[in-house]
């Protein structure tokens, strides 16, 4: 019973980060189509990018956590490990979003002080952004490197992998390029958008196809 509730909610948290990967990769197109390359972007697209970004991060826990679970026994040291690293991820991102949904929202937008304006999630030198970026970049590649290699054999799972490695590669490339100043931080767009959203559903489909070999098996994991 116990890896059938594993598998079930690693199934629901991974369509639910495709849900929210569609809704974000939706976001980008617009804000690049409407506004182009504009730094930062309009009030909206930070509302709703906050929005999903806060409601990603449990999500991402949960998923992790299941995939350390179904892993193999001689392997489950590297899905803790990944499960540890999205933990930090989900806490940089989350206090981020949760200050700028609560701290910025209520704050009077007619006597922004130099103070307020480091807790703005894209302003220059803002410290909000920098832990977005901490956890974006760094802890979630971490993350994702690491139950990397619990993917193997399979078509879809050697898919998952190498899709995961990219995520990670990616992403990071955004934190040197952040720390750099430099334009290869526009990296996180590739791993945070279109690849985040094919690694969820890859994952929806991969705890679909481990519950019907449940199911094949009598029940039996």
């Amino acid at each position: 019973m116990k890896l059938s509730i594993n598998r079930l909610l690693g199934f629901w948290s991974a369509v639910a980060g495709a849900v929210l990967g569609g809704i974000y990769l939706i976001l980008l197109i617009v804000h690049f189509s409407t506004e182009g390359f504009v730094f930062p972007p309009s009030e909206m697209v930070q509302l709703v990018g906050a929005i999903v970004t806060f409601l990603t991060a449990p999500t991402l826990v949960i998923l992790f956590t299941a995939i350390q679970h179904v892993s193999e026994n001689s392997k489950i040291i590297l899905g803790s490990l990944g499960t540890s690293f999205i933990i930090l991820f989900a806490a940089m991102v989350s206090i981020n979003r949760f200050v700028q949904l609560t701290v910025i929202q209520q704050s009077d937008p007619g006597n922004l002080s130099q103070d307020l304006a480091r807790f703005l999630p894209y302003s220059t030198g803002s410290v909000m952004f920098a832990l977005e970026m901490l956890g974006w970049g760094f802890f979630s590649s971490l993350a994702f490197l690491c139950v990397a290699p619990l993917f193997s054999g399979a078509r879809l799972n050697v898919t998952i992998r190498w899709l995961m490695i990219a995520y990670a590669a990616f992403s990071f490339l955004s934190v040197i390029g952040y720390a750099t100043q430099t334009p290869i931080t526009a990296g996180a767009f590739i791993a945070w958008g279109p690849i985040l959203l094919t690694v969820s559903i890859l994952m929806a489909i991969y705890f679909k196809d481990i519950g019907m070999q449940d199911l094949s098996n009598g029940g039996k994991p």
